[in-house]
């Protein structure tokens, strides 16, 4: 019996999960201002999967019968070679959809032409600002817009499947109806993504200086309706990047998790904004941690736990007495092979632990 009382929960006759996000490298050829991991600067970037490594999960993971492998980062395409031999992989397992994200910087011709013959056939890049004094700002760097411009209608002339990720802050939030307009002329239409700024990482430490307020997002998830009601692509999709979060820990969404995240190190998470660590690809293959649990893992008692310190996006960065900070200190690693996940004393520092 399972926690809902049937014989089988659905993660025990899955093969795998349905879709994987992986990073592939934490390096990064930008700072920007709100990046939530720390990209090029995070604890895990000088640890990160050899290149073969790297293919022996690929393979492992491959034979799931994924439905989607997204390549995330930092900024994938650092690791471009790596990912067209990891792409070709993937594609000849039966992988039906191969994404990847990039700040589009490196995403010229030649370059996409490589990845959409290995496999790729999906992209997101960030587009966030309507003009290169917003979008430049937010990713530290000039003439960064000019590049994702460019990477945009290099993408739609390949005919690749392509979304764009726009972060409101206080400097670029009027801009989104011009952000769409912009893709609208190109001819991008997949989703315009949007969602709260994460106070997670470089975000934290630029809060006071790119934040919004809540009555702001209330305003641009007004404008966005409106934008949407015009049925012209793309369409903007408002994300709630602590939704799962909750719905994993207070209902029944719990008892399959369909979407896994491993880090550059290897590191499996239960969620990229939780310092929960519960296994490693290094130490145990990724289909054993599937066959231990993984895809129930939010049916354990220390995932719920953790995962009740933030109910809103102003939690994200708040300081929990016995919780690291996520992307900044050294995370909790309980092994979810080799330890119990339910053991809430696994929480507490081993001088606090009593018979």
């Amino acid at each position: 019996m399972n926690s809902s009382g049937s014989l089988f929960s659905t993660a025990s006759i899955l093969k795998g999960p349905h879709q994987v996000a992986f990073d592939i490298t934490n390096k990064c050829n930008l700072r920007c201002l709100h990046c939530y991991n720390n990209s090029g600067e995070n604890i895990v970037s000088t640890e990160e999967l050899t290149d073969d490594e790297v293919m022996e999960f690929v393979r492992d993971v491959g034979k799931m019968e994924l439905f989607n492998f997204c390549f995330c980062g930092g900024e994938t395409l650092l690791r471009k070679d790596l990912i067209c031999r990891a792409s070709a992989e993937l594609k000849s397992l039966g992988v039906v959809n191969i994404s990847m994200v990039t700040n589009g910087m490196l995403l010229n011709e030649k370059t996409a032409l490589q990845l959409k013959e290995s496999g790729v056939n999906r992209i997101q890049i960030s587009l966030d600002g309507a003009k290169p004094s917003s979008h430049d700002r937010l990713r530290n760097k000039q003439g960064v817009y000019d590049k994702v411009i460019s990477a945009l209608k290099t993408v739609k002339k390949l005919e690749m499947k392509c979304s764009v990720a726009f972060t409101p802050t206080s400097f670029n939030l009027e801009e989104i109806e011009e952000v769409h307009s912009i893709l609208s002329e190109i001819g991008i239409d997949g989703e315009l993504r949007v969602q709260p700024l994460m106070l997670l990482g470089r975000a934290d430490g630029n809060e006071n200086y790119i934040n919004v307020s809540k009555w702001e997002y209330r305003k641009l998830v007004k404008e966005i309706n409106r934008i949407n009601s015009n049925k012209v692509a793309p369409e903007i999709n408002w994300g709630d990047p602590v939704d799962h979060l909750i719905r994993f820990r207070t209902t029944t969404a719990n008892e399959c998790v369909n979407h896994c995240n491993v880090r550059a190190n290897g590191d499996i998470v239960v969620s990229a904004y939780l310092p929960l660590v519960v296994g490693n690809v290094r130490k145990h293959s990724f289909t054993e941690y599937w066959d231990h649990g993984l895809g129930s893992v939010w049916q354990n008692s220390i995932p719920v736990e953790i995962a009740k310190t933030i109910v809103c996006i102003d939690d994200m960065n708040k300081k929990n007495e016995g919780i690291p900070t996520v992307w900044q200190d050294k995370d909790i690693y309980i092994d979810l092979i080799d330890s119990d996940l339910n053991d809430l004393n696994n929480l507490r520092p081993k001088n606090e632990i009593t018979c």
